[in-house]
C-alpha cells in the first residue's frame, strides 16, 4: 500500500511540474481484455483471455514539433480465466498502472493520429481467485506481498505499445497493447517456488483532452 501511494505522490509532483509546460491533460476510460502465462517447473500454460475495466487520467507534454512525452496514471484489471474437464478458475488482479509513453503524433486538418511506446510500472493493489469444479466452489483473496504468505510481487514492470487517433476538439480513441516483462510469483511463497507468472492485455479507451493545444494539434 505504501508503494502505491508513492506512486501516486510522484505522479502528481510531476503534474504540478507539467502545468508549467506545453501540456494538455485528459481522462480515459475502456475496457481490458487481458491473458496470463504461468510455468510451473517444465509445465507452463497460458490462460483464456478476460475481459476487465480500466479508467484514468493522462497528460501530454510537448517535446517538439511531433514528439511528445504521455505518462498516465491508470487503473487495471489483470488476470484471465483456464478451463479443464469440468474445472473452471478466474483470476482477477487489481493494478495501479504508470506508463511512461513517448508519443509521434502527426498533423491534420480534423485530427491527428499518434503512436508510441515506452516503460509502464504497475503496481499490484488486490485480486481474487474463483474456482469451481463438480465438488467445489470457493473464492480466495491473492495477496500482493514478499512475505511467506504472499502470492505476487507488487510491482511489475512492463512494455507498452499505444495508438489512436484524436479530434480537434481532444476527443480521442486509442488501443494499446502492454506485457510484463519480469516474474511476479513470489518466490518466498511456498506455492510460488519454481513459478513463473507474467501478465499481457490489450486495451481500448476512449477519453478527452483539456487544457492547452500542441502545434501538432
Amino acid at each position: 500500500m505504501k508503494k502505491a501511494v508513492y506512486l501516486i505522490i510522484s505522479c502528481a509532483l510531476f503534474l504540478n511540474y507539467a502545468k508549467a509546460q506545453n501540456t494538455s491533460f485528459g481522462i480515459t476510460a475502456g475496457a481490458v481484455f487481458t491473458s496470463y502465462k504461468a510455468a510451473v517447473e517444465s509445465v507452463s500454460i497460458t490462460s483464456r483471455t478476460k475481459a476487465g475495466f480500466t479508467a484514468g487520467a493522462v497528460v501530454s507534454i510537448g517535446m517538439g514539433k511531433y514528439i511528445s512525452l504521455q505518462p498516465a496514471l491508470n487503473f487495471v484489471q489483470k488476470g484471465g480465466t483456464f478451463k479443464d474437464e469440468g474445472s473452471a478458475d478466474k483470476t482477477t488482479l487489481n493494478y495501479l498502472e504508470l506508463p511512461l509513453n513517448i508519443v509521434y503524433n502527426t498533423s491534420g486538418a480534423k485530427g491527428k493520429f499518434f503512436a508510441g511506446a515506452g516503460p509502464c510500472f504497475s503496481m499490484g493493489l488486490s485480486g481474487k481467485d474463483k474456482y469451481k469444479d463438480d465438488y467445489y466452489d470457493e473464492t480466495t483473496d491473492i495477496k500482493f506481498g514478499s512475505g511467506t504468505d504472499d502470492d505476487l510481487k507488487p510491482l511489475e514492470v512492463c512494455i507498452n505499445i499505444i495508438a489512436g487517433y484524436q479530434l480537434k476538439n481532444g476527443l480521442f480513441i486509442a488501443a494499446n497493447y502492454n506485457a510484463g516483462l519480469n516474474n511476479i510469483a513470489n518466490g518466498d511463497s511456498f506455492y510460488s517456488v519454481d513459478t513463473k507468472y507474467h501478465n499481457r492485455y490489450f486495451g481500448v479507451r476512449i477519453g478527452c483532452m483539456f487544457g492547452k493545444k500542441t502545434k501538432q494539434q
